[in-house]
């Protein structure tokens, strides 16, 4: 009979240990049964042939480290290689080699800039002897061949042409092997990498990306974007109270549970502090989205507009994204000039796989493509937040929340005014009410900010400088009803009489 080799003997024994047998301690002398529940089977595993080492070396030499972290997968159902298989790599060496393959493939990996200690340890360690269908080291050296490493004839070195070189040139049967990327929303977001939704206060993103976790918990189109499911942690670090009342609404509006892929987070988390990055990257579903809501509540006392304090932010993000192998999606404000964009240091739009821009005017909101790798950016698409009533509190009042659907109508709202006072105007408005403590009067959404009519008059008259003083009052009431009666403002009155606008 041909002696089984170590590859053979290996898979043998996971198999027995996968269905609860383990190798016995002691000897052939033993008068105990062969195998026993409990024993280890790594010992009974012959010690790597140091000769396969230089050959592990060669290969490794010609594949990427710097990839996404992955599942444990090296190659696909179509006998492809994978775009994220950094994982897979380091499990099929310790499969193989052991402890003696442990530098090798430490070193293989210090070359991407995502690597950390505590990163390779961890991964090391998720090593399952028992697995059902391990990845096997002859993975390895078909990725390696895909990216043009071939096996040399001698047993016991590696193709010396060009392995010491870091730099490999791709011809087109290499190139071809490249994945194209992979989409968490199609058009939109990638299924790995870090991402943002930004808008200004009252723009409506924390409702939207809420409800774009849940269309990918379930798996269903988002505005037309075909998503694929996986889990979602939504990691609420702002109005947290709310987030009942906005589960509710949802349902309701959307006529079904939560999906119980999606999760949430309430409890305080810090970006740039690893220690927590590691604890929550470690409770997250492995391949999943993790919204984090907001980059401001998840980096407090940094200052979002220094280089070295974003940098401490982003990789934060990018260690977060490593563990989880998925996707990191932050809400985001924009700064003082909305045009500009993000708040903050300009690396992180720069670092970013792909970015959502909410906006709110006259016209309604809407939604753009920011920033799409690989994709088309600048699309805009018009949505609306529904009032959904949930019922009354103890003191007999309506409670309600929000729920994100279509704008259906928005063809038919105003451009902006076309008149110098009727621009200047609403803009004095739009400044008033950015700065305005008050939300959810007169039945507009809890979460818009609202003015006073009298005081958005005064705010108004008080730049009608070109005009007597005497006047500026009638003209700045005249140009507020043009605004309202234009539906470039919204207005009505409260229970006590009041009246009220907002955008």
């Amino acid at each position: 009979m041909k002696p089984l080799s170590t590859s053979e003997l290996r898979q043998m024994l996971d198999d027995l240990e996968a269905h609860g047998f383990g190798a016995e301690r002691g000897g052939s002398g033993s008068s105990g049964a062969l195998f026993t529940a409990k024993a280890p089977l790594d010992q009974m595993l012959p010690a790597p042939n140091p000769q396969g080492i230089p050959a592990l070396a060669g290969a490794l030499s010609y594949i990427s480290s710097d990839v996404p972290r992955g599942t444990g997968t090296i190659i696909g159902p179509d006998s492809a290689p994978v775009p994220d298989y950094w994982l897979g790599v380091v499990l099929a060496v310790r499969r193989e080699y052991g402890e003696a393959g442990k530098e090798v493939v430490r070193q293989w990996s210090q070359q991407s800039s995502r690597y950390t200690d505590a990163g390779f340890e961890h991964a090391w360690k998720q090593y399952k002897p028992g697995h059902a269908k391990p990845v096997t080291i002859g993975s390895v050296f078909m990725l390696a061949k895909a990216f043009g490493w071939q096996k040399s004839s001698s047993a016991t070195s590696p193709t010396p042409h060009p392995s010491a070189n870091r730099f490999r040139l791709l011809d087109r049967t290499a190139i071809m092997t490249i994945q194209p990327i992979q989409w968490r929303v199609k058009g939109l977001l990638p299924a790995t990498g870090i991402a943002a939704i930004f808008g200004p206060s009252g723009s409506g993103k924390s409702f939207l990306a809420k409800d774009l976790g849940a269309s990918i918990a379930l798996g269903q189109d988002w505005f037309g974007h075909r998503t694929t499911r996986c889990n979602v942690t939504y990691v609420m670090l702002e109005a947290e109270g709310g987030l009942r009342n906005r589960v509710e609404a949802w349902e309701a509006h959307n006529g079904r549970l939560l999906p119980p892929a999606f999760k949430a987070m309430t409890q305080p988390f810090q970006l740039a502090e690893p220690e927590q990055v590691e604890e929550l990257g470690a409770l997250l579903p492995v391949g999943g989205v993790v919204i984090v809501d907001t980059l401001n509540r998840a980096a407090p006392g940094l200052d979002e507009n220094s280089s070295q304090d974003m940098g401490r932010i982003l990789a934060g993000m990018k260690r977060l994204q490593e563990v989880t192998g998925g996707l990191v999606l932050i809400v985001h404000h924009t700064g003082k000039d909305a045009s500009k964009g993000m708040r903050g240091h300009s690396s992180l739009h720069a670092a970013l796989d792909g970015a959502i821009e909410v906006e709110r005017s006259a016209a309604g909101r809407h939604w753009s493509a920011a920033k799409v790798k690989d994709g088309e950016d600048g699309k805009q698409v018009a949505f609306q937040l529904h009032r959904v009533v949930l019922g009354t509190d103890g003191d007999g009042d309506e409670v309600s929340s929000c729920a994100v659907g279509p704008d259906t109508g928005a063809v038919f709202r105003p451009r902006e005014p076309s008149g110098k006072n009727q621009k200047s105007a609403l803009s004095t408005i739009r400044r008033s009410l950015s700065i305005s403590p008050e939300t959810g009067q007169a039945g507009c959404d809890p979460q818009t900010h609202c003015l006073k009519v009298e005081d958005a008059i005064a705010a108004v008259a008080a730049t009608l400088t070109a005009k007597a003083s005497n006047k500026r009052s009638n003209e700045a009431r005249r140009l507020v009803s043009s605004l309202t009666s234009g539906g470039y403002v919204q207005s009505a009155i409260d229970a006590a009489g009041e009246a009220w606008l907002w955008q």
